[in-house]
């Protein structure tokens, strides 16, 4: 009886304290507002795997809109930025940290891998996300945004691109620090 008793307790125990654990988890949302004006959330957040169709088109397009080789045995890494500015300024650009020093040499000091900038089509104020110095990729057929950032509004956001085709997304505003981190903790 004295063992049931302790078993008991014991399951009691770690089912109370799992119970918590469930209870204390977050999962993170990004509010955004529709053309209509309606606001919506979405999951800041997602893992998942592309499929192998999707994965290779992904691949033959952004051979297509690079400049420069890409190695596909390595993981990609795209920052994307799905909208201009809501008042825009020719004489000013955004104060964001991804763009002070060299993001890439950074994310590569992490891990060696591609590193590519792409913007919506519909992005038409360059200066503004220092297009002096980032060499921006325009996503021409609308393919990137359709795969991981296929919400209006989100601002953009950063996808994390396994060679097995897992990946890791983040959606809307960011910091050079949650961007390094997702590479350091997507093994």
């Amino acid at each position: 009886m004295k063992y049931i008793f302790l078993a008991l307790n014991v399951f009691l125990f770690i089912g109370c304290s799992s119970a918590k654990k469930l209870e204390n988890k977050t999962t993170y949302f990004y509010k955004i507002e529709n053309s209509n004006g309606k606001e919506i959330m979405v999951p800041r957040q997602k893992r998942d795997t592309i499929s192998p169709g999707k994965y290779q088109k992904l691949k033959e397009y952004l051979t297509e809109i690079n400049d420069h080789d890409l190695d596909f045995n390595k993981k990609i890494v795209i920052n994307f930025i799905d909208n201009d500015p809501y008042r825009p300024s020719n004489n000013y650009q955004v104060n964001w940290d991804i763009f002070d020093g060299d993001l890439e040499k950074e994310l590569n000091l992490i891990e060696p891998g591609n590193h590519i900038w792409i913007l919506n089509n519909q992005v038409k104020n360059l200066y503004y996300y220092h297009g002096e110095k980032i060499n921006w990729m325009i996503d021409k057929n609308n393919l990137v945004r359709e795969l991981f950032f296929n919400y209006n509004g989100l601002n953009g956001g950063f996808v994390i691109i396994k060679p097995n085709r897992n990946y890791s997304l983040l959606v809307g505003e960011y910091s050079k620090m949650e961007e390094l981190n997702a590479l350091k903790e997507f093994k």
